[in-house]
């Protein structure tokens, strides 16, 4: 059987990692080559050690197996208007999609991640539109068990054991929808609504249990207002005396 885009009514176009070659034969000509760039770096930078990011281990530990043994990485190419009122839906709808892709069991469930690339944006946009999207719908995505990233040439945002690396910078813009993981504490924890998110997936049942995840997961230096985020995460053990 011949690959195919997986498309169903009315929803995005996915395009499998694996079979990239004849599912973007149909895309125009930079889009495609952005397709594969962005593929490139992901084997090549984000799936591999790297010194700079000031810790052990790949720049992003799941990369790799997502790429090669659950083959669980979508791409989605964006072809439409260039307005952030434009583009939260579509994300919205990949979100929910995002649980009904394979592996739908397992541990491979974990690893199922949909990278939008927008071929028609400059790479000088990030900020412009890569960056108030992201915003906008974080707490929303977040309250879903998933997270979204931003990545665009030059994003300023800082390594969290490196602040000189910049962890973000990818080949073009695009946003990323995937599953939220135990280590994504450090992503989520100067958010109330991001940090409740994460204590409802992860059944974090007191502060106590928190804070050994927050010791565990190694972040070097905690928001200025962590007590009131912590409250918001446990109020009822707030108001304890």
């Amino acid at each position: 059987m011949s690959p195919r885009i997986e498309e169903l009514a009315s929803e995005p176009v996915l395009i499998s990692a694996e079979q990239l070659v004849d599912q973007s034969a149909g895309l125009p000509a930079n889009a495609r080559a952005q397709l594969f760039e962005v593929l490139a770096w992901l084997e090549s930078s984000i799936a591999k050690p790297n010194p700079q990011i000031g810790r052990k281990g790949h720049v992003c530990p799941f990369v790799g197996p997502a790429l090669t043994r659950f083959r669980s990485i979508r791409f989605h190419v964006y072809q439409g208007e260039l307005r952030q009122a434009a583009v939260e839906p579509v994300l919205r709808a990949l979100a929910a999609r995002l649980s009904t892709l394979q592996p739908t069991t397992g541990v491979g469930r974990e690893f199922r991640a949909i990278l939008v690339l927008f071929p028609e944006l400059p790479d000088d946009g990030g900020p412009v539109l890569i960056d108030p999207v992201q915003k906008a719908l974080k707490p929303e995505i977040t309250a879903k068990g998933l997270m979204i990233g931003q990545f665009y040439p030059g994003c300023p945002e800082p390594g969290l054991h490196n602040p000189d690396y910049r962890p973000l910078e990818a080949p073009h813009p695009m946003l990323v929808i995937r599953s939220m993981q135990l280590t994504d504490l450090m992503f989520l924890f100067s958010l109330p609504d991001c940090l409740r998110a994460y204590v409802r997936k992860f059944g974090v049942s007191s502060r106590d249990e928190l804070m050994a995840r927050v010791a565990a997961a190694d972040i070097p230096k905690l928001p200025t207002l962590w007590e009131d985020v912590m409250d918001s995460a446990f109020p009822l053990e707030a108001n304890v005396d």
